[in-house]
């Protein structure tokens, strides 16, 4: 299998939209809503994911390659399991504080917070005694996240009942945002239970995990590019119930 061949079959359509969301996310920050903290993050976080799984590839393309471009084996870069890591800590904190000011009404937030905290807490102490944090990513540590992630949308969901957003809650990015996430970890975060007892060699499982993993990507990042027009459209409306506007 050649480079070419490899990248499309295993990057696939969401590598596109990943791409396709971080430049819509930039040009609605400059154009629309510069000034604004809650989009400027938004904005660096979806080019830091693009990044991330971008770079996450050169394990399999240095292995594909034979390593002639660069020879890494038997050193802690061989495979890409630490940038996979490092993703799942910046994810913990960003939807922490993403959430944080995105949900209405105080008491919710502070349950974000403190839950946050935790979760961070826990995370370290699982990387700590993990001895493969270069070597794979962190199954409990991404099902802990997951479980997270979740439960902040339903909390978002609650808050967005309850409050005045509920008569346009369809013009609000945050809750296509919110509805694709939501999506994308209840669906996913369940495989990380099975991951620790499946490998790669188990092919059926294997292939499961990628058609659901790479399905809900693409439905993640439609619905972001789905938020961003609409917000587009209701520009005064989204930076109104955006707690950092400035």
């Amino acid at each position: 299998m050649n480079l070419v061949q490899w990248f499309f079959e295993n990057a696939g359509l969401y590598f596109f939209y990943e791409f396709a969301v971080a430049i819509i996310g930039t040009y609605f920050y400059f154009y629309q809503a510069r000034g604004n903290v809650l989009f400027k993050c938004l904005m660096i976080f979806f080019w830091w994911t693009w990044f991330a799984d971008s770079f996450a590839k050169y394990a399999a393309i240095l292995y594909l390659n034979e390593y002639k471009m660069l020879d890494v084996r038997n050193t802690i870069f061989e495979r890409d399991g630490w940038i996979y890591n490092l993703v799942h800590i910046v994810s913990i904190v960003f939807y922490t504080w993403f959430f944080n000011r995105l949900i209405p009404g105080e008491s919710l937030r502070k349950i974000v917070k403190y839950l946050g905290i935790f979760v961070a807490v826990v995370s370290l102490i699982l990387f700590f005694i993990s001895d493969d944090f270069w070597i794979v990513s962190n199954a409990d540590v991404a099902f802990v996240k997951g479980l997270m992630i979740i439960l902040f949308c339903v909390l978002c969901f609650l808050g967005l009942i309850s409050s005045d957003q509920i008569i346009s809650f369809y013009k609000f990015f945050g809750f296509y945002f919110t509805i694709g996430i939501f999506v994308f970890y209840l669906l996913t975060t369940p495989l990380f239970i099975y991951t620790k007892y499946f490998t790669w060699d188990s092919y059926d499982f294997s292939m499961l995990r990628i058609f659901i993993v790479k399905s809900c990507n693409v439905v993640l990042y439609s619905l972001c590019i789905i938020g961003y027009l609409v917000a587009m459209k209701h520009k005064d409306l989204n930076l109104k119930y955006s707690k950092d506007a400035t």
